[in-house]
């Protein structure tokens, strides 16, 4: 028979709490119970004999060696480790891809009336980089700096190259951040070795309806350009024969607020604009410009390769000089002096330029016969083959090294 064990919740029929009954003996008798004093006190005569502390007893009551030990709970599992002991340091946030200031750094604005190209320049980009190896010149890389840059380039390649279509125009203003990795031969006679540069480019991809004055984006653009260091304007010898898209008609006003907001910030150097500027005379692959260009002698022909045409570095200004003279007119010359008057002409360069390039035979070489790139498919304007991009990249590259020379920054060019 099991014998009765204490709880110390159980009160006797008196209100005292309820002391352990003894083993029950053989012949049922129960030992008398100790006297108490009547003050709720035990006798100190006869106060019940304690148990030895055994380990895991219970904290409360006599404890029987004849009795089994109270049950051992698990014992609880280890803390987790304090989370901020396992984290890296944490260093303090970078600036946004779009606003830093470090010395690698290049803002480029982008410049142009509507349907001057400026989305298809900037797709061609890309292509012409990974082209520009098979020419001789040396290599670069370009990737994005954001998600979005990165987009834009792993689509434009798509679009362009795959697709063979045209980039959608674009809407408003759309920040890029690129970063250019390169390495260019060596050329002329004080330069023996490669040279190599890095910098990351910032550009501002704008609608070209955006640099028209009454535009609500306006004073958002020219403060990008005002920012800028170097600019890339696109000359449209064929947009500029129509009136909406009249380059004068978004070039004077761009201008003209631009000069007023440099000025206002004390950032005129000797009287004109800081700004280092390349013009783009764009769509040099359309038979309307490029016919009148060979007849008047400005377009020479590679000997090597796909043997593509080109007009010389050396005659870039006289050739934009002609253009705006003789090609398109009076709206265009005053381009031309604006452009003059405001910018320093020493840090103007000029070229002709094609985002597309000219369509090449079945053995990838130029054929004067057939060299129109584009053509018109159920009323979506298509590209024949493949981009050939032409001074696309070399408008941007050039613009790099005279913004370098000319802070005394060549802390990035190594010999």
């Amino acid at each position: 028979m099991s014998a009765d064990f204490y709880d110390p919740n159980k009160k006797s029929d008196d209100g005292h709490p309820w002391a352990p009954a003894a083993p029950r003996s053989g012949n049922g008798a129960q030992p008398a119970e100790p006297e108490n004093n009547g003050a709720g006190r035990w006798d100190s005569a006869h106060v019940p004999p304690q148990a030895p502390e055994q380990p895991g007893a219970a904290p409360y009551g006599p404890a029987s060696s004849s009795l089994p030990a109270a049950p051992a709970y698990p014992a609880l599992p280890p803390l987790p480790p304090v989370v901020d002991g396992n984290l890296d340091p944490l260093r303090i946030p970078a600036a946004p891809q779009e606003q830093g200031d470090g010395p690698d750094r290049l803002r480029i604005g982008l410049w142009g009336a509507p349907r001057s190209g400026k989305t298809t320049y900037l797709a061609a980009m890309p292509i012409a980089a990974m082209q520009y190896q098979r020419h001789g010149q040396g290599n670069w890389l370009i990737s994005g700096m954001t998600p979005e840059s990165n987009t834009f380039l792993t689509d434009s390649v798509s679009q362009l190259a795959v697709r063979r279509v045209f980039p959608q125009a674009t809407v408003g203003i759309q920040g890029m951040s690129w970063s250019f990795q390169g390495r260019e031969e060596a050329s002329g006679a004080l330069r023996f070795r490669p040279r190599e540069s890095g910098f990351v480019l910032e550009v501002q991809d704008a609608s070209g309806e955006v640099f028209r004055a009454d535009h609500p984006q306006h004073q958002g653009i020219v403060d990008q350009l005002a920012r800028a260091q170097g600019l890339i304007y696109l000359f449209d010898p064929l947009g500029d024969a129509h009136e909406l898209t009249e380059s004068l008609t978004f070039f004077f006003a761009t201008l003209n607020e631009l000069s007023s907001r440099v000025r206002d910030s004390g950032g005129h150097d000797r009287g004109r604009l800081p700004h280092h500027v390349s013009v783009c005379v764009a769509k040099f692959d359309h038979p309307d410009v490029f016919r009148p260009a060979v007849e008047a002698g400005w377009v020479t022909q590679d000997s090597v390769g796909s043997q593509l045409p080109r007009v010389p570095e050396r005659l870039g200004g006289r050739f934009f000089q002609w253009m705006c003279d003789d090609f398109r007119g009076s709206t265009a010359r005053l381009v031309r002096d604006g452009l003059s008057t405001f910018f320093h002409p020493e840090r103007i360069s000029y070229y002709a330029t094609s985002a597309i390039g000219f369509r090449l035979n079945p053995q990838h070489v130029f054929d004067y016969r057939n060299y129109a790139n584009e053509e018109t498919v159920n009323g979506v304007r298509r590209i024949c083959t493949s981009p050939e991009p032409i001074n696309v990249l070399e408008p941007l590259t050039d613009l790099e090294r005279r913004i370098r020379a000319g802070r005394g920054g060549r802390k990035r060019w190594r010999r």
